[in-house]
């Protein structure tokens, strides 16, 4: 299947309603049930969040386009030094209440809960942390995913990193081949005792002098 022209670059403030559409995407994606409630209330709730990321000038997130200028996908870059700690903005618990109702929002909770027991993901220098990976549905199985990980790759290379860390969430397969594909190793996976209370997930590594198709020792 032919790969799609794919740029990737820096969000900014303008790209809040195309990014939030994408980030609802990925719950329903990695995390299926999470984010229920009215998809009017769904989306409100995360153009909340995105309207706070980008406002307060975080750096990391990117949003892909096509060649056409339409967003097909997003992906994050943690470098060595950045925090990944985000506080949550003020209002959200109210919001999320008039948007989803109060079983949702306690889902919600219940899962941010579960994913705080794998905690941060540490970062010695040189490497960085992928996350936030998602392409948009209509643009699945033509090889997006792939150039965006490519290019966040390369912005990694670019800003120093020498080595690429990501997490996937265990049952998510297309990823997981995606970056098995691309040269990433399990390394550690969720303790026993955090899988049953937590969310299931593999730590994956790869050396980032190598490219795509060739296998890191």
């Amino acid at each position: 299947m032919a790969t799609e022209t794919v740029t990737l670059r820096p969000a900014t403030a303008a790209d809040a309603e195309a990014l939030t559409e994408l980030v609802v995407q990925l719950f329903h994606a990695e995390v299926p049930g999470v984010l229920r409630g009215p998809r009017a209330g769904q989306l409100r709730l995360v153009r909340h969040l995105v309207e706070h990321e980008l406002a307060t000038g975080a750096r990391g997130r990117f949003l892909a386009l096509d060649e056409h200028g339409v967003a097909v996908g997003t992906a994050s870059l943690r470098r060595s030094g950045d925090t990944g700690f985000v506080t949550l903005p003020p209002g959200t618990v109210r919001l999320a209440l008039r948007s989803l109702g109060l079983l949702n929002t306690l889902i919600i909770a219940g899962s941010m809960l579960r994913a705080s027991l794998v905690g941060e993901t540490p970062l010695r220098p040189g490497e960085c942390y992928i996350y936030s990976v998602v392409v948009a549905e209509a643009y699945r199985g033509r090889g997006i995913g792939d150039a965006i990980m490519a290019q966040i790759e390369e912005e990694a290379r670019q800003s120093g990193a020498r080595v690429a860390l990501l997490r996937v969430i265990a049952g998510n397969e297309r990823a997981r081949r995606l970056y098995l594909r691309r040269g990433y190793r399990v390394i550690a996976r969720t303790p026993r005792l955090v899988r049953w209370i937590g969310i299931p997930s593999e730590l994956m590594r790869k050396d980032l002098s190598y490219n795509a198709g060739q296998r890191a020792p």
